[in-house]
């Protein structure tokens, strides 16, 4: 019995061993498949972040040459593992083969340096696109110094790559930008500026940063332009808008910017990208051009039409105005003479002193200029012809002052010429002499002829009678020697060449009226010009040079030299039929070629009718004519006929070109209307080149043609050589 107890104590023993040990073994397996279902997640885990930053590893057995690969670099590679026989020799196969050598010598040196690498590289996918693949990799060595395995990873930093070449690249246009650059922070404290910013302002880059744009500040610029600007802004818009700004030696210009807010990845702005195009320049020019507008060029005085245009204005303003006003004409006496035998420069310089005289007097008299106010207007009328108006004064003080000016010029020493001016003025008083401004300066174009004819040095109050003394003793007796003249055939076409500046050779001339005395000596223009106009006569010398010279262009092109001869037309005549018709019939009759003939509008101020005027050159254009503005540039006033009449080329004023290569001004006028001109496809003829140094600089700033005493001077007779 006590066996048997014993055999069942020992199984029931046995049995809570065996349950103890199951239980052991089941909670061992639990925490295998714990421990495996942990790894599992731990590799998945690893696999998506690699994934997430396409950052593959690899384990090279040296000693076997298996290569094992992750899941991501086969995804990289856009291989799988069965179509990847894992061997370094096979990996090289997708190395782009540029890159092959330097990868090897990357390993190479790793493992006889033993020391880790760090490289880019390219790789070829296969279907031929490139990949840039970051890769770092480390040896692992036997205690013998032998290499066992290379470990290491593989990233695809192809996006990286590309931003950062880009940014290179922007980075190099913004320091190289001809644009004003820098960047501020939100504060408007200065962060960067470009070297463009030191160049324009004076600031250094060292000076800049770490202060505010109102280093730039002019003191002109409203609070209220400021307030605006910054709303914009820090609203998260783009401001525009163009500033007078300040250079560090406090000298201005002017900046047209644009400033942009740029902001982080929650969308608040952190700072503030400002562009500036330096547009001094433009300004400068626009300025200028507002100037000639309204100013003579070499006096600043007002210019002829808007002396007339204030005038008139004035006039208009006081028709029923109980008031005086006095207008006055000043001519300097013998001054063709001074300018045939000293040039054009001295007599430009006797016209400024002239200018000064005339401002020094009113200014002495307490009587401001040069503005439609109460005071006094002063003008330059052109050539040596200035002229005064003095609101609210009568004929009385009108003389007294035309003497003071007449002792002030004759009393002046003109520095550096050995030359006394006199000059003879000519007063008219309103509204005893005129109600209009035709009236008035028709009178005193009168007084002041009437003043010459009584000698130099002299002043002369318009009186009725002066009217038919002047007309019986000077015009008529002029218009008698022009009637002759044209009755006897002695008006002649004089040519001047004009240089074309591409192939420096003249193709062109000029053809220019003159006059042969009954003696046989030549008469030039200005002895003939003024009264032909006056008295209709104008018309019929056109007449006569159109068809001389076409004869002659006839002639030329039958012995195969073919010429392009321009000639002058008087802008009063432009829709006039008859020299219409005169005209096309003549280009028949005499054979000439209208492709090889051009028409110069003299006097565009004295078109009446634009509409016929149009009509008039398209009608000679359609044949093949080609038609050009002269005096281009005084007034700016030709532009509109630029657009209206469609004109070939323009012909630059002289008085911009003749001081070309020393005056700074009259080159950056120069350069404005070739650039205009070429903006409209239309050619350039720069007159009154009489320097070499004049030409080259034509030639750098795209002038077309050059005119002048320098290239040629008028003759009856063409050059030999062409």
């Amino acid at each position: 019995m006590k066996d048997e107890e014993k055999t069942r104590e020992q199984i029931i023993s046995e049995l809570a061993e065996m349950r103890q040990r199951i239980a052991e073994l089941e909670l061992s397996q639990a925490e295998h498949k714990l421990s495996n279902e942990r790894l599992r997640n731990s590799e998945a885990s690893l696999a998506n972040a690699q994934r997430i930053a396409r950052l593959g590893n690899w384990d090279w057995d040296i000693v076997n040459d298996t290569l094992y690969w992750s899941d991501e670099i086969y995804h990289l590679f856009g291989l799988t593992p069965q179509e990847f026989g894992a061997t370094y020799e096979t990996f090289l196969n997708y190395v782009h083969p540029e890159d092959r050598e330097f990868l090897q010598r990357s390993v190479d040196e790793a493992l006889h340096e033993k020391k880790p690498y760090a490289i880019d590289h390219r790789i070829v996918l296969p279907e031929g696109k490139i990949r840039i693949a970051h890769e770092h990799a480390e040896v692992v060595w036997d205690q013998s110094g032998r290499p066992l395995r290379m470990t290491g990873t593989v990233q695809d930093v192809t996006e990286h790559k590309e931003a950062e070449d880009e940014l290179k690249i922007l980075s190099a246009a913004i320091e190289h930008s001809v644009n004003v650059i820098f960047i501020t922070d939100v504060n408007g404290v200065i962060e960067y500026v470009n070297p463009m910013f030191e160049t324009v302002t004076g600031w250094s880059k060292e000076e800049a940063i770490g202060k505010t744009p109102s280093i730039l500040s002019s003191g002109e610029t409203s609070r209220a332009e400021y307030e605006e600007l910054w709303k914009t802004i820090l609203a998260g818009k783009t401001w525009r808008g163009a500033f007078k700004n300040k250079r560090k030696d406090g000298r201005p210009y002017w900046g047209n910017g644009v400033i942009t807010p740029k902001k982080n990845d929650r969308g608040k702005v952190t700072h503030f990208l400002a562009v500036q195009e330096d547009i001094t320049e433009k300004k400068m020019a626009d300025e200028r051009v507002q100037y000639l507008a309204t100013r003579d060029n070499i006096t600043g005085l007002l210019n002829r039409k808007t002396f007339i245009e204030m005038v008139a204005e004035w006039l208009t303003n006081h028709q029923n105005v109980h008031c005086n006003g006095a207008l006055m004409l000043v001519n300097i006496d013998g001054f063709k003479d001074i300018n045939d035998t000293l040039g054009h420069g001295v007599g430009d310089e006797l016209i400024r002193h002239v200018a000064e005289v005339l401002e020094d007097t009113f200014m002495g008299a307490d009587i401001p200029s040069g503005n439609i106010t109460d005071g006094a207007m002063l003008g330059r009328l052109g050539g040596d012809e200035f002229a005064v108006f003095m609101p609210d004064d009568d004929a009385n003080v009108g003389m007294a002052m035309a003497d003071r000016i007449r002792r002030n010029i004759e009393e002046f020493r003109f520095p550096a010429l050995a030359i006394q001016l006199t000059v003879c003025i000519g007063v008219v008083s309103y509204p005893e002499h005129g109600k209009t401004s035709k009236e008035l300066f028709t009178k005193v174009d009168t007084a002041i002829h009437r003043a010459k004819a009584s000698g130099r040095n002299k002043c002369h109050l318009f009186r009725p009678e002066d009217m038919d003394i002047e007309i019986s003793r000077t015009r008529i007796q002029q218009k008698v020697r022009i009637q002759k003249a044209l009755e006897e055939g002695r008006f002649i076409p004089w040519f001047q060449p004009i240089l074309n500046l591409r192939d420096n050779k003249v193709h062109h001339y000029e053809a220019l009226a003159r006059m042969q005395g009954e003696e046989g000596k030549i008469v030039f223009p200005n002895e003939f010009i003024d009264t032909a106009e006056r008295f209709g006569m104008i018309g019929a010398i056109d007449r006569i040079i159109t068809e001389k010279t076409m004869r002659l262009q006839a002639e030329m092109g039958r012995k195969g030299r073919h010429y392009s001869f321009a000639m002058n037309l008087s802008g009063k005549n432009l829709g006039d039929e008859e020299l219409l018709s005169f005209l096309q019939s003549k280009i028949e009759e005499t054979g000439a070629d209208p492709n090889h003939l051009a028409f110069e509008i003299t006097e565009t101020a004295a078109v009446q009718d634009l509409g016929k005027a149009v009509k008039f050159i398209s009608t000679l254009k359609s044949m093949g004519c080609k038609f050009s503005l002269d005096d281009f540039g005084v007034g700016f006033t030709s532009f509109v006929y630029l657009r209206e009449m469609q004109v070939d080329n323009i012909k630059i004023d002289g008085s911009f070109v003749k001081k070309l290569h020393e005056n700074p001004d009259d080159q950056f006028i120069v350069k404005a209307i070739v650039g205009v001109a070429k903006g409209m496809g239309i050619e350039t003829v720069a007159e009154f080149v009489e320097k070499e140094e004049t030409l080259k600089l034509l030639r750098e700033f795209g002038v077309d043609y050059a005119q002048g005493y320098f290239i040629g001077k008028p003759g009856s007779e063409l050059l030999t050589e062409g």
